[in-house]
């Protein structure tokens, strides 16, 4: 959907229109569906954070001041969903089949080797583990993850070094 149309819908549907706002969640679905599966391993969570997102966003949409600013304020409101659901269950052994795939070119990384890297990212400054996650798993450049976390470009390469450097320290430097 292009940005002039998002906008039109926005406002429409900060306006009180429900049909302009399913639009705008239903563009975003698959987004916000890989979003949450990075900070969730189970479908019923992520469903459930999904759902409590959107009807979060719907209340709150009023104040979204900058239609420019959208994807980045309903990411933000998923992850706090996330993350209140993570907090839950973060103490609960996953089956294996259920964890979702790491980031990269990791074909050769064994079921144990894939557990410990998302273990590692879980473990790591979560501002650091974020930004790999958005770099790796949803393939965003560094310009578009700047305009998503509302840092300039310089911190999020920070980021990233700091994070795989995290990352390399958790798990040992000769780990993978």
């Amino acid at each position: 959907m292009d940005m002039l149309t998002q906008h039109r819908l926005i406002r429409r549907a900060q306006r009180g229109d429900p049909d302009a706002f399913a639009t705008l969640m239903t563009d975003m679905a698959e987004y916000l569906t890989r979003t949450a599966y990075l900070y969730l391993a189970d479908a019923h969570d992520v469903q459930d954070a999904i759902s409590a997102a959107t009807l979060a966003a719907f209340q709150a949409l009023p104040q979204l001041k900058q239609p420019r600013h959208w994807r980045t304020w309903i990411t933000r409101i998923l992850i706090r969903q996330c993350y209140a659901r993570y907090k839950v269950k973060a103490h609960e052994i996953y089956a294996q089949e259920h964890l979702p795939e790491p980031p990269a070119d990791t074909g050769q990384l064994t079921t144990e080797e894939k557990m410990d890297l998302l273990a590692g990212l879980r473990e790591i400054n979560q501002a650091h583990a974020l930004t790999l996650m958005m770099f790796y798993y949803h393939g965003l450049s560094i310009k578009e993850i700047s305009a998503l976390q509302d840092n300039p470009a310089n911190t999020v390469k920070s980021n990233l070094r700091r994070g795989r450097q995290a990352l390399r320290d958790w798990l040992g430097e000769d780990y993978l």
